[in-house]
């Protein structure tokens, strides 16, 4: 019995010696997790966010000329200004960090999915554009959600948040029916 409450004893201390040791990180561990949080010291998302911006403002334009609804034309023209606007001011914002390179051209795949839509016209083309433009401003606002708590600084934060607004402006206008319908009488 005694040999009993000697081994619990003896676990207990070891128990709270391992919890004593593994307490607070250290202030090297503090840096590495404030490193790897850090929005500018992640090449991938920039490159995300510039090859997106490319990718919208080319089928916007396709958009422009090929689709059949009006409503399809101007938010093709809308996007294809906005998101050539906010490639030039993603450019100017990251112009600083010399360890991020944006792409200049769209990546294979985007030129694909480009390829596809030149490919299609009038009543098919709004429809594929449509759930190109639901599906890629979902993904998208998930993307710079996550980001705008990693940003470094508020110009950072308030690109993000423009391009947030944006997308959700382009959803909602998705989201109105085209026409209303009469009542009948």
């Amino acid at each position: 019995m005694f040999f009993d409450k000697l081994l619990s004893l003896a676990f207990g201390v070891l128990f709270l010696l391992m919890l004593a040791c593994s307490g607070s990180p250290s202030e090297n561990e503090a840096d590495t997790i404030s490193v790897t949080r850090s929005l500018q010291r992640d090449p991938a998302f920039w490159d995300y966010a510039a090859s997106s911006n490319m990718l919208q403002a080319e089928i916007g334009r396709l958009a422009t000329e090929k689709a059949a609804s009006p409503k399809i034309k101007a938010l093709g023209q809308q996007a294809a200004d906005f998101h050539s606007q906010a490639l030039v001011s993603l450019r100017k914002l990251v112009a600083g960090e010399s360890n991020l390179q944006l792409p200049d051209s769209l990546g294979g795949a985007d030129k694909g999915l480009v390829q596809e839509f030149m490919l299609l016209e009038g009543n098919e083309f709004d429809v594929r554009y449509r759930n190109f433009i639901i599906s890629s401003h979902r993904t998208q606002l998930d993307r710079y959600e996550e980001a705008i708590g990693r940003a470094d600084d508020q110009e950072t934060r308030d690109w993000l948040m423009h391009m947030r607004a944006h997308m959700r402006k382009a959803l909602d206008t998705l989201a109105q029916p085209d026409s209303v319908a009469m009542p009948v009488q």
